[in-house]
């Protein structure tokens, strides 16, 4: 990973003297900070080398446009569609019943580095980098390896940089995808940390949503119950009144939980979006949070080797958790992480609790212990 701090010229520069001198492929982007061993960001470039064991692998890989990738992201403000007049019918197939993007049949095509592997569950994390499309790439890892945990960082923005949306590194440079390594090594579970918020309402039980789109809850419809979450944070004395507002959803079993920005409402008709493309469902938990104010403090130490990735805010990015060898960056888009999945859980595609996540709450971080 490399900070956008350094030139077009520069950057290629350090791709191609790490790939000639080191005799080795290169994945990777630019990033906003690097993430240093005491938790802190900088200037500078952050590498992690691999040398597979006799018994071991690693795969590396590029996923882009041409192999079958939808932007879904750009395509839609809305997550549902209708399956009659839906304009971008031509482009994907829908199924019957409650209409959504998470329900688009895919239609990428793994490369041949991934596709090619004999034994899939062999493969135990896929460490990547992205641009923001990662919806279906990630999908489509998740049914290939289900047994592997995933990890990735959306890159910078650079095209006041070089002229590229995105600068991602690989035996060529490109401009969007995906470029990563599959690994066959024995590694953790990512942990995910949300330390930058803080909660505003009780835990309250979704009655009625469609896609991401949040209808009714257990007081009433949505809005109103932010809006009143809202206004009792003010009467508690707080006068932020610019914050960006997120929503914690937790499974119906109250065992698992996601974090996603809340990215629009509605009060006349009492519906709030939040900003994933996966399913919310009836029965399920959501908390409403802001950003804390309080200073971002370090809570752990380790001596082992750790990957973090994390998502800058205007405050910066510190890492919660610090380590003698740290290999790490943030930006603003965020990050991907997936955790092995029962294949009896892959039936429910869709759901903000199936497969893997994308993250761009900031301050949040996802940290990967290396034996």
């Amino acid at each position: 990973m490399i900070s956008q701090t350094y030139s077009a010229v520069e950057i290629e520069t350090i791709s191609d003297s790490v790939t000639r001198q080191l005799n080795c492929r290169v994945s990777g982007t630019v990033v906003d900070h690097i993430i240093t061993s005491n938790g802190g960001n900088v200037t500078g470039v952050s590498m992690l080398f691999h040398s597979p064991e006799p018994n071991e692998s690693s795969v590396p890989f590029y996923v882009g446009d041409e192999h079958g990738r939808q932007r879904l992201r750009e395509v839609a403000v809305g997550r549902w569609h209708n399956h009659i007049t839906d304009r971008f019918k031509q482009h994907a197939e829908w199924t019957h019943g409650p209409i959504s993007a998470t329900r688009a049949q895919s239609h990428i095509q793994l490369p041949h580095e991934l596709a090619n592997i004999a034994d899939p569950s062999s493969v135990s994390l896929i460490l990547f980098a992205s641009d923001k499309e990662t919806r279906q790439v990630l999908d489509k890892l998740d049914s290939q390896f289900p047994r592997a945990a995933k990890l990735g960082i959306v890159g910078s923005q650079t095209p006041f940089l070089n002229g590229r949306d995105y600068t991602l590194l690989g035996p060529h440079i490109h401009t969007g995808g995906v470029v990563g390594v599959a690994f066959s090594t024995h590694v953790c579970m990512p942990r995910v940390m949300h330390t930058g918020l803080e909660s505003i309402s009780d835990v309250l039980k979704i009655e009625r949503c469609k896609g991401n789109v949040v209808l009714e809850l257990e007081q009433g419809d949505a809005t109103h119950s932010l809006i009143a979450a809202l206004r009792k944070q003010r009467m508690d004395g707080d006068a932020r009144v610019d914050s960006r507002l997120f929503a914690r959803v937790t499974s119906a079993q109250g065992d698992e939980s996601r974090v996603f920005q809340v990215t629009g409402g509605n009060p006349a008709k009492g519906g709030i979006a939040l900003d994933t493309l996966r399913d919310l469902s009836p029965g399920q938990g959501i908390q409403f949070m802001m950003q804390s104010e309080s200073e971002h403090r370090v809570t752990g130490t380790s001596h082992n080797p750790r990957v973090c990735f994390g998502v800058s805010s205007e405050h910066g990015f510190t890492c919660p958790e610090v380590t003698t060898q740290m290999f790490g960056g943030a930006t603003e888009g965020g990050f991907s992480y997936g955790t092995p999945q029962p294949r009896a859980t892959q039936t429910n595609c869709g759901s903000v609790f199936t497969g893997s996540t994308e993250c761009a709450v900031p301050g949040s971080s996802v940290l990967l212990d290396l034996d």
